[in-house]
């Protein structure tokens, strides 16, 4: 019996496990008879996380193993008392997710052809995520690559990634337009309604665009995407909707609490904060949000671009009425 204790802090979860160790065997329901792990003679552990919802099942292990279960011994993490230690690991036990992320390093069709077409049993999840990748890699066979995508949403969403690529962003509107993503399995939505979003936006549907990017939102945790998505509502709402409060909204949502804004996203949404501040007549404000950027440190096109939202904003400070 095992004593859990969670704590949230910072949106980080730690979890501490208290095992009752002993020797005697009067009470074996209730304490682990045997001894306490040591560095020479450590535990070999895993544990399993299962979360069930309505519509689907997510698994995660604190070991991951590559396969669709989690108890893989080899892939086992070492649990012991003692000063930190690098255990010896055997090189040739390898799974599909250290096979995924060497193929993800080359950043070529082939490994990920190879990965799919390997006589390791793989799930058909694990297929389609690299099917999904080499089709994004060797974009004259995306279309026969994509048809052998054995998850429909997997493919699907290839799919519109093709015509993204090749800039038929109102092909995805219709052929996906009816589609229901809702259906669609929980760890997909998100891609799903991005590109749907992003397409209603170029083809300038915007509330279309904003109803997908919103739900978007809601099925995607990974902070760079999440970036992604906030500044296509950000523009959407901007220069489609012509809704100044809720862009201005969304771009703050992508540069709000960070110290250091350098990647493209992010000073992307700087220069439309300041856009927004600047038609507001705050023009003090709308350079101190860009003077976020570090103009002095930049280097290249984006220093060229936040010095010509600078000098905009003095151009229109000095054309007020």
């Amino acid at each position: 019996k095992a004593e859990m204790a969670t704590h949230v802090a910072d949106d980080h979860w730690t979890i501490e496990i208290r095992l009752p160790v002993t020797q005697d065997e009067n009470d074996p329901l209730h304490q682990i008879i045997g001894r306490k792990p040591t560095q020479s003679l450590p535990w070999h552990i895993n544990i399993c996380r299962q979360r069930i919802r309505d519509d689907g099942s997510e698994y995660s292990a604190l070991s991951p193993t590559g396969t669709a279960g989690f108890h893989e011994p080899m892939k086992f993490a070492h649990f012991y008392d003692g000063r930190s230690h690098q255990f010896d690991y055997d090189p040739s036990v390898t799974d599909f997710a250290r096979s995924f992320s060497a193929a993800a390093q080359q950043r070529k069709a082939e490994p990920f052809l190879a990965l799919a077409d390997s006589q390791a049993k793989i799930t058909d999840f694990q297929k389609s995520a690299a099917l999904e990748q080499a089709a994004r890699y060797d974009r004259e066979n995306a279309p026969a690559i994509i048809e052998r995508i054995p998850l429909e949403a997997v493919r699907k969403t290839a799919q519109m990634q093709y015509l993204f690529a090749n800039q038929q962003a109102a092909e995805v509107v219709a052929q996906f337009a009816e589609e229901d993503l809702a259906d669609w399995p929980f760890w997909k939505r998100g891609d799903g309604y991005h590109l749907r979003g992003r397409a209603y936006f170029i083809m300038k549907e915007a509330k279309k665009a904003d109803a997908d990017l919103t739900a978007a939102l809601e099925w995607t945790s990974e902070p760079r995407t999440r970036d992604a998505i906030n500044l296509a509502l950000g523009q959407n709402r901007e220069h489609n909707l012509r809704d100044d409060d809720a862009a201005l909204a969304a771009y703050q949502a992508i540069v709000e609490d960070r110290p250091q804004i350098g990647h493209s996203d992010g000073l992307t949404a700087l220069q439309g904060i300041a856009r927004i501040l600047t038609r507001q007549g705050r023009y003090d404000d709308a350079i101190a949000v860009l003077n976020r950027a570090n103009p002095d440190k930049l280097q290249g096109t984006w220093r060229e671009r936040i010095l010509g939202s600078i000098e905009a904003v003095n151009q229109a400070r000095k054309e007020r009425p």
